[in-house]
């Protein structure tokens, strides 16, 4: 009887600890007019992305409006949990820019646990943001349940968009063009870990590949730099809805190394990538001393005019599998997308486009890029951009055309 006393009266004190703990979280907004001395209010807001997220805790939502930031380091080093993530956004209707003040410096935008780098850090969303003339744009170190949506990652030269290792890491709807640059290199997104969702994205014109997915051997565990294997180990990726074209010197996607079990390669577009090389060269995917299996390479349109690259793949795969891809047969029959990468792409689909209702249907991605939902038709298209019986005339160069 004691026990049970004691066992109910846990319960009690845990039924009014929990609430309290909620209403802890609180709401921040942070505006160019603002002040770090403030509240973090609407009516009193702070100044800076980077103040914002430095005082984040779990549960904490920050809204950021408008405008042109100049940052060093926004800095996450604390953790949400499942119940009470802790969320970056844009203010409903505005785009606020983070400009990194100096690449060189290694100025972005940067998750890390304050125990150290080999510790993990997780439940954190960032989704609204244009992030530019940063070294990478967003980097991140043993990231768990990671959201990455909604976002215009460019013209990060001092590396990749997108760069760091992670578990269940989600990468969707976002824009990721122009990054990397002749003397460091660097790609849209370069990334090694497990159950990575990298869904209906645009990528494009990046300086190597447009996706490095690095199984390589300098990634495998070590308890030195990674939480656990999984943090590692480039194992269980759906790479799914993408649209690819123009990267500079090479393939949009590349599957590397020998971690890279069971990758999912579905409903991409790749369009005249590889621009610096030989029509010999592959434009679509690289297997690079590739000796991981289960990759599945499935209801892809692939499409070169011979500007640059023009093979699909290449390299080899044990137990590739492959099927219902369209390789230059058709061209895609973008808005606007020549053979040479324009000054504004448009990589909405135009009626007679061979990619509408060639996809499959596939959970990761019901929401296309600009927020329209699938399928409109008789099937799932293929490429980021969902046809709905009118083009999207648009061009995709800001947040505003996107839900």
């Amino acid at each position: 009887m004691t026990r049970l006393k004691q066992a109910v009266g846990a319960c009690i004190l845990a039924s009014a600890i929990l609430p309290a703990i909620a209403a802890q979280a609180a709401t921040y907004y942070v505006a160019t007019t603002g002040n770090n001395s403030n509240a973090g209010t609407s009516s009193k807001p702070w100044r800076t992305v980077a103040y914002a997220v430095s005082k984040m805790t779990a549960g904490d939502t920050t809204y950021v409006k408008g405008g042109v930031y100049k940052e060093t380091f926004v800095l996450f080093r604390q953790s949400g949990t499942q119940s009470a993530p802790i969320r970056l956004l844009n203010a409903p209707g505005e785009f606020p820019i983070i400009e990194c003040i100096d690449q060189a410096a290694g100025h972005r935008v940067n998750m890390q646990s304050a125990s150290g780098t080999r510790y993990p850090i997780g439940w954190i969303t960032i989704e609204g943001f244009e992030i530019r003339r940063c070294n990478n744009g967003i980097k991140f170190y043993n990231l768990h349940n990671g959201t990455i949506r909604r976002n215009w990652i460019h013209h990060n030269t001092g590396g990749s968009g997108i760069f760091g290792w992670g578990t269940k890491v989600v990468i969707d709807r976002n824009i990721i063009n122009s990054n990397g640059s002749s003397s460091a290199g660097g790609h849209g997104i370069y990334s090694n870990g497990s159950y990575f969702t990298i869904t209906n994205n645009l990528i494009y014109d990046n300086e190597k590949y447009g996706i490095q997915l690095n199984g390589s051997t300098s990634s495998r565990y070590n308890s030195t730099v990674h939480a656990g294997p999984e943090y590692a180990d480039s194992k269980n990726w759906t790479i799914a809805n993408n649209t690819f074209a123009y990267q500079k010197g090479q393939a949009g996607l590349v599957v590397w190394g020998s971690t890279c079990h069971n990758a999912r390669v579905e409903n991409n577009i790749f369009y005249e990538n590889a621009v610096k090389k030989g029509t010999g060269s592959e434009q679509g995917i690289t297997f690079l001393s590739t000796t991981c299996t289960g990759t599945t390479v499935r209801n892809n349109l692939a499409y070169a005019s011979g500007s640059g690259g023009t093979k699909f793949t290449a390299g080899a795969a044990p137990g590739l599998t492959q099927s219902g891809n369209v390789v230059n047969t058709i061209n895609p029959k973008f808005a606007n997308a020549p053979a040479t990468f324009p000054s504004s792409p448009n990589f909405s689909l135009t009626s007679g486009s061979p990619a509408i209702d060639r996809g499959l249907s596939l959970s990761a991605t019901k929401t296309s890029f600009p927020g329209i939902s699938r399928p409109k038709q008789s099937g799932y298209d293929i490429g980021a951009y969902e046809y709905s019986g009118s083009t999207i005339l648009t061009a995709p160069t800001s947040l505003r055309v996107v839900n």
